[in-house]
């Protein structure tokens, strides 16, 4: 039994959850961030059902993600609003809760982000440009 579950899947359409929702602890954190999509779901009802749930986009999470299993009125704050709330985060903190991350590129800079600052503070691991920029901007396969 985990702590911190994170289902980083790409089930197909109407195919079973990737947790079966047993055994689950009765403080454990779910990230579901796997792929979306209308239909595909990597957490069950029932687990979103007994959990604090927080979305990074309430609109496309009801859409496409794990709250498509759920009302708007049945969901937390989305992620902006608890993170300047922590608060709020904190008087769950002994219960199920659910991330629903349906993929917001702000997060994934700002998670960078803070991942550099800590690496930078530790002394730790080395930089790797992975982006390439052509000579020329209007033609990606121009390479020196």
């Amino acid at each position: 039994m985990a702590d911190i579950i994170c289902t980083v899947t790409s089930v197909g359409v109407g195919e079973e959850p990737v947790p079966s929702g047993r055994n689950l602890r009765p403080h454990v954190h779910v990230d579901a961030i796997g792929s979306d999509l209308i239909g595909k779901f990597e957490v069950p009802r029932a687990v979103l059902e007994s959990a604090f749930v927080t979305p990074d986009h309430v609109a496309q999470a009801l859409r496409e993600g794990e709250c498509q299993q759920s009302e708007a009125g049945d969901l937390g704050p989305d992620l902006m609003t608890l993170c300047a709330e922590p608060e709020t985060a904190a008087r769950h903190r002994d219960r199920v809760t659910v991330f629903d991350s349906t993929g917001f590129a702000l997060e994934d800079h700002v998670a960078l982000d803070v991942l550099l600052e800590l690496a930078d503070e530790a002394g730790i691991g080395d930089r790797v440009q992975v982006e390439h920029l052509p000579d020329d901007a209007l033609n990606p396969y121009s390479f020196q």
